[in-house]
């Protein structure tokens, strides 16, 4: 539900950093599991709850300078639509590598080319990767580790022979071959 918290309950949404200040000044001290609910809540808000007034914000930036460009007479009709769709997908990740700190954006690009290459691997061969490893490695190992570090051993193991082993919805590649294999059709 909209503006509410599992340890507040309803309140106005840009409240969050007020209220969750308050509330850690009460005389009865938040948990460490609200907290962190509430930091959580906070950082879902800031991360996507903003995006429609971003969507506005950029609209004041770019709309314009789109228009006139879909509305060249020498961008053929039956393209216009897609021409838009790459002008601005374009500028949004053009503006995307320029506000990520120099020593992040290495890896955010990396990261986004990992996306996009299971996204498309997803969708050509009709299959959640990354849900079906996970699936996959609760059916082979479980779910109750002892520790943290076992998990992890547990995972690593797992993981290792798990992308490197021919998979039959993936017509027999394996899941690695077949994201370097789209990775590389479309230069990521």
């Amino acid at each position: 539900m909209k503006g509410t918290s599992k340890t507040t309950g309803s309140a106005d949404k840009d409240e969050g950093p007020k209220r969750l200040k308050r509330e850690m000044e009460a005389e009865e001290p938040l948990s460490q599991d609200d907290v962190v609910m509430d930091l959580d809540m906070i950082a879902e808000e800031v991360i996507f709850g903003k995006n429609p007034a971003r969507t506005y914000a950029l609209r004041e930036v770019w709309y314009s300078s789109l228009k006139e460009l879909i509305s060249d007479p020498t961008v053929p009709d039956e393209a216009r639509e897609e021409v838009m769709f790459l002008s601005l997908t374009n500028a949004l990740l053009d503006m995307l590598m320029d506000v990520v700190p120099k020593e992040m954006a290495l890896t955010f690009a990396r990261n986004l080319d990992d996306y996009l290459a299971v996204t498309l691997v997803n969708k050509e061969y009709d299959i959640d990767l990354l849900k079906t490893f996970q699936d996959e490695f609760a059916d082979a190992m479980g779910d109750d580790f002892q520790s943290e570090e076992q998990l992890m051993e547990s995972l690593e193991s797992f993981e290792n022979e798990w992308w490197d082993n021919p998979r039959d919805e993936l017509k027999g590649k394996s899941p690695n071959e077949a994201l370097e294999e789209m990775a590389d059709k479309h230069e990521l």
